[in-house]
């Protein structure tokens, strides 16, 4: 059971990765931190939701090494 919580948790993980894209101006002008640096606000809610499965992930492998 915990392997399937693993193996979805790293799924979603990448998939949030992969949506997290920031947009191709910010990332083009270097020059220009406050844009660089600022994130919408729904780039930042899925960054609090990756750091939270990126979280969850840690424990159930903590979980699944130790029960193993």
């Amino acid at each position: 059971m915990i392997k399937l919580l693993l193996y979805f948790l790293s799924i979603l993980s990448i998939l949030l990765i992969l949506f997290n894209n920031p947009s191709s101006s910010s990332v083009n002008n270097f020059s220009s931190q406050n844009k660089f640096l600022t994130f919408s606000s729904s780039q930042v809610y899925i960054q609090k939701i990756i750091f939270f499965c990126v979280i969850l992930f840690i424990i159930f492998n903590v979980l699944c090494a130790v029960y193993t």
